[in-house]
């Protein structure tokens, strides 16, 4: 289905009306997305370019189709049989990495989904074992977890190399406390290959339930915002829900995407990247982003850098976490797929 076909069925239908003796009256946006169906069953020859021009009547709403279908990682690969759904079931947005949900004053309530550092992070204890029957574990599940020189079972103290064990903090875990989990995830690396910073995924938490002298402490899991496993970390804990507010900028600035959440080729709405500016440059939670690429159409094996080429408005990004270099944003807009690379501009008094 083509934006073209489109256009052609609206004047075919409004042609019916007219001579029918009907007054016809445009539809706006809202009301040609209310009619739309749940979703679409993909044909040899879709694309996500084509069905938004059909369902949407913009062919460039394409990303915001892209965001309500967390299944499809490459919005350039769609295949015969695939589902498209083509609405946003709720208020929260169906984002890839977790579901955030847009306030009506244009903030966002999300949880923080992972962070840089280049600070040593200090790991309070870890997760040994589980009753549950199952690798993935999720809230109100049961875990069993070391705190300290007990983080690691006598069977892993054997078994794991020195570089395989993660140093960890004494820690005096008692009944009720509240730890972050975390799971490292790689190192940022800067323009030159060279590791800036660590990588770090916010999983969920879990609260201390029973402390025992004897065997492993046991914990109850109390959020999970991705899978939980056998060895993930806990830290200290930080609110991991949290409302940013737009914020004004009180000065001009440009930045890169350097990396996101999730390793993906493309990045749309409501996906996670990493921004490499953050406290030292002055950024705040809730500072904003344009983001610009700059492209020739048919290149499509790398990014085009000539001065000759114009920089493109394709998007906007709010930052929602900011540490000491680097910045988590979610994407909140999108014109088109953003990537690793893209220019960010943020202009004072916005």
């Amino acid at each position: 289905m083509s934006n073209r076909w489109f256009k052609w069925n609206w004047k075919r239908t409004a042609a019916a009306c007219a001579a029918a003796g009907l007054t016809v009256i445009a539809a706006d946006a809202s009301a040609q997305l209310a009619a739309t169906p749940d979703y679409h069953v993909v044909q040899d020859g879709d694309t996500l370019y084509d069905l938004s021009g059909g369902y949407y009547g913009d062919v460039y709403q394409w990303p915001k189709m892209w965001a309500y279908n967390a299944h499809i990682t490459n919005p350039h690969w769609i295949y015969p049989g695939d589902i498209i759904y083509l609405k946003q079931a709720r208020k929260d947005a169906p984002g890839p990495d977790t579901k955030i949900a847009q306030l009506d004053d244009g903030g966002l309530h999300m949880p923080v989904a992972g962070f840089v550092t280049n600070d040593k992070l200090e790991y309070a204890g870890r997760i040994i074992a589980s009753p549950k029957e199952a690798n993935m574990l999720s809230p109100l599940d049961i875990a069993w977890v070391g705190f300290g020189d007990k983080a690691y079972s006598e069977d892993e103290q054997d078994r794991l190399s020195k570089e395989e064990k993660r140093e960890m903090t004494a820690t005096e875990a008692k009944v009720g406390d509240l730890f972050a989990i975390v799971r490292e995830d790689g190192t940022l690396k800067d323009s030159e290959g060279d590791d800036v910073g660590q990588k770090y995924i916010v999983l969920g938490s879990a609260r201390v339930t029973e402390v025992s002298d004897k065997y492993h402490d046991t914990v109850e899991i109390v959020q999970a915002w991705r899978e939980i496993e056998r060895g993930d970390l806990l830290v200290p804990y930080e609110r991991q829900l949290k409302v940013v507010q737009p914020t004004k900028s009180d000065k001009d600035m440009v930045a890169e995407i350097v990396d996101g959440l999730v390793q993906l080729n493309y990045y749309g709405e409501f996906h996670y990247v990493f921004v490499n500016k953050g406290a030292e440059d002055g950024l705040r939670p809730g500072n904003r982003f344009f983001a610009y690429y700059r492209r020739e159409g048919l290149d499509f094996t790398g990014r085009t850098t000539s001065n000759e080429i114009p920089w493109r408005r394709v998007g906007q990004v709010m930052i929602i976490d900011v540490r000491e270099n680097y910045s988590l944003a979610v994407v909140t807009d999108s014109s088109r797929e953003l990537v690793v690379g893209d220019r960010l501009e943020m202009y004072e008094g916005y």
